[in-house]
């Protein structure tokens, strides 16, 4: 979970946001999982659109 949360700092995420998350590592955990999802589920969407 550190690692993640240096990178967000690394990456340019304003210290209290991150601080934030730190106290709520649930939360980090989920926005992960939607994260992960997300290219996922935009490679399906455009390949039903190019069958289409």
């Amino acid at each position: 979970m550190d690692r993640v949360l240096s990178f967000l700092l690394t990456i340019g995420m304003p210290r209290r946001l991150v601080d934030g998350l730190r106290r709520r590592p649930f939360v980090v955990i989920v926005l992960l999982g939607v994260l992960a999802w997300v290219p996922v589920i935009l490679l399906v969407w455009l390949f039903l659109r190019l069958l289409g």
